[in-house]
């Protein structure tokens, strides 16, 4: 079986289509979404003509088995994450200004302050209310945990990154105890692929890039962060991962 999966669409339905067509063509027979479908940061992304968060999610719930919420997710639907780092979040959150969260949050917590307003319609906020942080499912027999980010910030909502090989225990733990081998995630926006590996001998840095595109996950206890299918040129594309073999590809979608 081939599975595909697709991080950080960030409304960009151009992107979206031309990923679902290449699945298509490389004959993947489930497809995973692990969030950020909607969100649109003017900072980063000029693909103005191109948005639509409701498209997006159309498509992605039509065409995906598996779905998980992201940051931005939560967000557009005025949902709180499970995991804060701490913060406790006022009832009127999202009523605030970005400048009133990113002030009474002390900057624990995303403000989406660039974020410009989707075109949701209220079943798409319901549908996106529904959706689980993550899942734990298996592949070729190998039970493999889904999310957005990795545990316990699964949505990554907060403003942490995992970046020390320390901070990596609880996740380790988290997985022994669900009986997990993989956990697949996106969020972190890498150009290439991340890994981390449980045994590493790395003291500092937790997830290293990994710059090729085709990798063998073998059969140790792996966190691995996937690339976003938005980005910039050169930096775009979704994964398939072959159960057969346990290989994972990265599938560039740069359109020209």
């Amino acid at each position: 079986m081939r599975i595909g999966i697709i991080t950080d669409i960030h409304e960009n339905t151009k992107m979206l289509q031309e990923a679902l067509r290449l699945a298509e063509v490389k004959k993947c027979d489930e497809l995973v979404c692990l969030g950020d479908i909607v969100g649109f940061d003017r900072r980063f992304y000029k693909f103005v003509r191109e948005r639509s968060a409701k498209n997006c999610l159309a498509l992605i719930r039509s065409n995906c088995r598996w779905i998980v919420a992201g940051n931005h997710d939560l967000f557009a639907a005025s949902r709180f994450p499970a995991y804060s780092n701490g913060f406790n979040y006022p009832d009127h959150w999202f009523a605030m200004s970005s400048e009133e969260r990113k002030s009474v949050s002390s900057r624990k917590v995303w403000s989406y302050e660039f974020d410009d307003p989707g075109d949701l319609g209220e079943d798409d906020v319901a549908f996106i209310r529904s959706l689980p942080e993550y899942i734990t499912t298996s592949f070729g027999g190998i039970s493999s945990l889904l999310s957005h980010y990795i545990f316990p910030d699964f949505t990554g909502s907060t403003t942490q990154y995992i970046e020390r090989n320390k901070q990596l225990k609880a996740v380790w733990d988290f997985m022994g105890d669900h009986q997990v081998m993989y956990s697949f995630s996106g969020h972190s926006h890498g150009c290439f692929a991340g890994f981390a590996y449980r045994n590493s001998s790395s003291f500092f840095k937790a997830i290293n890039l990994i710059p090729t595109n085709s990798f063998s996950l073998g059969n140790e206890m792996i966190v691995i962060a996937l690339p976003p299918l938005a980005g910039d040129i050169g930096k775009t594309g979704f994964s398939i991962i072959d159960t057969e073999t346990m290989k994972l590809d990265i599938v560039s979608t740069i359109i020209i």
